[in-house]
């Protein structure tokens, strides 16, 4: 088990998930700053965690009472680890898992009119497509939704034409940037 894979809060605390193997978990610090700066503002929220690994920030938002988590992940073996994490935690009920690419999968729940209060990314941190990313989030992100990117502290903040950056926080060699709707603007 990878240091850092454990719940850290809420109803399912102190349980371990797994993690796959090549895979960058978001690290404890990182999670608890997150949610520490969320705090009970999770609870019932629609989540969207992309690029999941491990799925351990969406299910760290389900543990604080987030409403339902969906899941993108291109790998087979991450994809298939969530879900086991998952049945771990018992939240088969609330949790769904695609498998495939984080762009395409935007793309049609946009299609589909899906929306989401909190979406958070964590690309690999060699990425360059972010403001891409940026605006195929604005598409599936309700109007009083969150997004938080996590990034290495090098990576310049990325632009967007419908999302705003509203604060950042660094933790050790990462950001974590808060967007929400630019709704100030022709959208």
């Amino acid at each position: 088990m990878k240091k850092g894979l454990e719940i850290q809060g809420g109803s399912r605390k102190g349980h371990k998930i797994k993690a796959p193997k090549g895979i960058r978990p978001t690290r404890a610090l990182l999670k608890r700053s997150l949610f520490d700066r969320l705090g009970n503002w999770i609870v019932g929220v629609r989540m969207l965690e992309l690029y999941a690994g491990s799925g351990a920030v969406g299910l760290e938002a389900l543990s604080r009472g987030a409403d339902s988590v969906l899941f993108v992940e291109n790998s087979r073996q991450a994809a298939l680890t969530i879900k086991e994490n998952i049945k771990f935690l018992g939240y088969s009920d609330r949790a769904r898992v695609i498998k495939g690419k984080v762009e395409k999968a935007l793309r049609e729940l946009a299609a589909n009119g899906e929306k989401f209060d909190f979406v958070f990314a964590d690309p690999p941190y060699k990425f360059t497509k972010l403001e891409d990313l940026l605006e195929l989030v604005a598409d599936v992100l309700s109007e009083d939704g969150v997004f938080v990117l996590e990034t290495h502290k090098k990576t310049p903040p990325p632009k967007s034409r419908k999302l705003k950056l509203q604060k950042e926080a660094r933790i050790g060699d990462t950001i974590l940037r808060f967007y929400h709707r630019d709704l100030s603007g022709d959208i």
